[in-house]
């Protein structure tokens, strides 16, 4: 319902079984698959104005943390987004007077940095989020149009990690499915909840939601 959240729920709990970077590639199989079934739900309520501001430059970025999935040290940067994404959150929070957003023109760079966190870690969702909050949509325009921005990049990222992990899905297939399943039944109960709160309500709990995984990824729990 927040726009975000599997990956970021379901890596730590394959890390448990997978390696780290085997977890990421599992995990957008089954992030790319609940998105679909999201965006057949959702379809007709999204922005197209946004996602062409968001859309290019997110596939961009899942394409270069992708390649560099193996490279780069992923803490530091877990820390300093986990910082950033705090502080965009806590804005939602504040009294009218003391609002604030991003500039509008800072938006290529939400979508890059929602791309490379995706590509490189698998958690792309709260930046995508944190920035869509800047925009006066509907409950039902903010999941389509963030549903299928993270479906680009997961069909970016998706081929990349299938290059180096491709032998893991023979393997592990039985719980993909499994997982699968359970991620389309959260998605009904969450349609479901969106069409009983209010847009105040629903605009809260993504900022929630965003100041939780901010503080999770500062103090590196995710």
């Amino acid at each position: 319902m927040s726009g975000f959240g599997l990956g970021t729920l379901l890596t730590p709990l394959f890390v448990l079984f997978y390696d780290i970077k085997i977890a990421v590639f599992l995990v957008a199989i089954v992030h790319f698959s609940n998105n679909l079934f999201k965006l057949g739900l959702f379809f007709r309520h999204l922005d197209w104005a946004i996602l062409k501001r968001f859309g290019a430059i997110s596939i961009a970025g899942a394409f270069v943390g992708s390649l560099l999935q193996a490279e780069l040290e992923s803490e530091t940067l877990k820390i300093g987004l986990g910082i950033l994404l705090v502080i965009l959150g806590t804005v939602e929070f504040l009294p009218p007077r003391f609002s604030w957003s991003l500039p509008k023109r800072l938006d290529p760079l939400g979508g890059f940095l929602s791309g490379l966190l995706g590509g490189v870690l698998g958690n792309q969702g709260a930046v995508r989020s944190a920035y869509l909050l800047n925009y006066s949509l509907s409950k039902e325009a903010f999941v389509a149009t963030a549903t299928i921005i993270a479906c680009l990049i997961d069909v970016t990222r998706i081929p990349i990690y299938l290059l180096s992990y491709y032998h893991e899905i023979a393997m592990a297939w039985p719980y993909l499915i499994a997982t699968i399943l359970s991620a389309f039944l959260g998605t009904l109960i969450g349609k479901w909840l969106l069409d009983i709160v209010t847009l105040g309500a629903f605009r809260r709990v993504v900022a929630g939601s965003v100041v939780v995984v901010g503080i999770a990824m500062a103090m590196a729990l995710i």
